[in-house]
This record gives C-alpha cells, sequence and structure tokens, in this order.
C-alpha cells in the first residue's frame, strides 16, 4: 500500500464516528503500512481517543517503531480498567496484549487480573475431596461457562453474575453448574496454561461425570474446551463466544454434537494479538454480530436483540 494510501486510511479511521472497536481493529489492520509521517498524526490523536483506541494507536507505534515508549501508559490503562469491573474486561484484555508485545515478556508476568494461586490451591482442595467421597453419581445433563484469559475472577460468568443468570434462567438451562468446586483456571496468557486448563476440565468433567456435556467458552475458554476433546471429552454441544481462531487449539470434531463460532463485528482484542476469527469449517455454525467488541458475546442483551438462542438451536 502506498504511504499516501495509508495516511489517507488513517486520517479516515481517526475522523470517524464508528464505535472504537471497529476503528481500533482497522487501525491495527493498517499499522505495518504507515509510514514516519504518521507519528505525529497518532500523537495528536492519543490525547482525543478514547481509552481503547487509545491502546491501538500505541500498538500502532510500536508496530511503526519498535520503540517501547508508550509501555508506562498501556499500564496505566490496565489500572484504569481494573477500576472499571467487568466493563473494563475488554480494555484490559487489549491493552495487556498490546503490553506484552511491546515489552517483548510474556503477559503473565505482569500482575494478576485472577489470582492463580488461589484457583491452585482450589483445585487441589477438589481433589482431596473427590478422594474422600469416592465415585462420583453420573448425572443426565451438565452446562458448564468457561472463561477466557485474565477473567478467572469475573463476574458475569459465576453465579449471580449476568451471563450465567441468564443461561439458568432465560435459556432454561437449569443443569448450570455453579457449585463451589465449578471449574475455572488460571487464565494466563501462554499457550502451556491453555494446555494445562485442558488436562483440568478434562479431570473436572470426569469427576462431575454427566452424560449429555453442553459448554460455553468465551475467549481462550473455548480453546481450552476443544484442546480438552483431544482427551477424550465429549460434547453435546460446545458454544464459542470471540474465540482467537487458531488451527492448533482445533477440537476433536468427532467428540463435538454440534459446535458454534459467535464473533462480534470487530474484535480489537483478537486483531491486537495477530489472531483470527472465522474456522470456516463444515463443522462449526458461524454468527458474525451486528455489535463490536471482544466482551460482547457474553452480554445478555447481544443475546436477545441478535437472536443467539434461535443460532445455537435452543430450546436443547
Amino acid at each position: 500500500m502506498p504511504d499516501s494510501t495509508a495516511m489517507t486510511k488513517l486520517r479516515r479511521i481517526l475522523r470517524s464516528n464508528a464505535d472504537s472497536s471497529k476503528r481500533a481493529v482497522q487501525l491495527t489492520e493498517i499499522a505495518d503500512q504507515l509510514p514516519e509521517a504518521a507519528v505525529d498524526v497518532l500523537d495528536d490523536a492519543l490525547a482525543t481517543e478514547d481509552p481503547l483506541m487509545q491502546v491501538a494507536i500505541m500498538d500502532a507505534y510500536f508496530e511503526m517503531t519498535g520503540h517501547d515508549f508508550h509501555a508506562g501508559d498501556l499500564e496505566d490503562l490496565m489500572a484504569l480498567a481494573r477500576t472499571m469491573g467487568d466493563a473494563g474486561e475488554q480494555l484490559y484484555m487489549a491493552a495487556r496484549v498490546a503490553l506484552g508485545r511491546i515489552t517483548g515478556r510474556v503477559a503473565d508476568t505482569l500482575d494478576e487480573w485472577g489470582d492463580g494461586d488461589v484457583v491452585i490451591t482450589a483445585t487441589a482442595r477438589r481433589r482431596r475431596r473427590r478422594r474422600r467421597r469416592g465415585r462420583p453419581r453420573v448425572i443426565n445433563e451438565i452446562t458448564i461457562i468457561i472463561h477466557g484469559t485474565w477473567a478467572s475472577d469475573g463476574d458475569w460468568w459465576q453465579p449471580g453474575g449476568n451471563f450465567f443468570e441468564y443461561v439458568k434462567t432465560d435459556l432454561g438451562r437449569s443443569d448450570l453448574y455453579g457449585g463451589a468446586d465449578r471449574f475455572r483456571w488460571s487464565g494466563k496468557n501462554r499457550d502451556s496454561k491453555r494446555r494445562q486448563a485442558a488436562a483440568e476440565l478434562d479431570r473436572w468433567l470426569r469427576s462431575h461425570p454427566a452424560r449429555e456435556v453442553n459448554v460455553f467458552g468465551h475467549s481462550h475458554g473455548a480453546n481450552v474446551a476443544m484442546l480438552a476433546t483431544h482427551k477424550g471429552i465429549k460434547m453435546d454441544r460446545l458454544i464459542m463466544m470471540s474465540p482467537p481462531v487458531r488451527s492448533d487449539y482445533f477440537a476433536n470434531w468427532s467428540n463435538v454434537n454440534a459446535a458454534y463460532n459467535i464473533q462480534a463485528k470487530w474484535d480489537p482484542v483478537v486483531a491486537i494479538a495477530r489472531g483470527g476469527q472465522w474456522f470456516e469449517l463444515p463443522q462449526v455454525k458461524e454468527k458474525k454480530l451486528r455489535v463490536s467488541g471482544h466482551s460482547e458475546s457474553h452480554e445478555p442483551d447481544v443475546w436477545r436483540s441478535e437472536r443467539l438462542p434461535a443460532f445455537v438451536d435452543m430450546p436443547w
């Protein structure tokens, strides 16, 4: 792309009234084509743009220059996101992914959104309890929600959270598991941690046996679920919400009866992570939402307005 064309696109993105998720993705897509003159334009835009676009601008600046000048600013945006509760999930994830790229460090070396030590301790306690209880009883159905990266302490997927209660009440999944030993994983942004989580999910489902297993997985939580199918776990329904699509995480599709991929129109988190959104496989039914953002796919209002229950063929 000629420099003049890239600069024209940059100015169009910065002038646009479109939502910040869309513009952040668009900026990420042209970052490696921007000329040196774009640095001054981006610096001026930082003062006026909202936090999510600021993340994309800082990421583009690094793509162009290779300098870590904005690392501290990204840490400040992560701190801001922490004060926003679940509403800050997308901003936190985008800023943290960008910071990991800029510093060259695995993002997990930074302070955790969730507490991995608590997860490990709770897992150990569950194993001790299972050994004392003996063989668990097989039930007919179980539905679980698997959170994504850095979301182990998020409210939305746990009892009392908006998506948990929506699935249980509005979608009629009375079998949605909400016990104290509900499945959770460290949420760390490493391939090894996702594969470890898949092994933990395999053990968890074998300790909570059901004839039919249904899974809602958000972001890398969906990839954890897919990896678990290679260990022999069978899933009747696998609903993937905004997963970063990578072929090395594809499921053993013979162990999945029905798979669904729900993606936002524009997803800045997946874009900054340089991930894909679409499987384009016959085994996966795919839905492109009218809304943008990484967290919107687990928002009850989006499920209602986009008629997602019908898309995932509910009621089951």
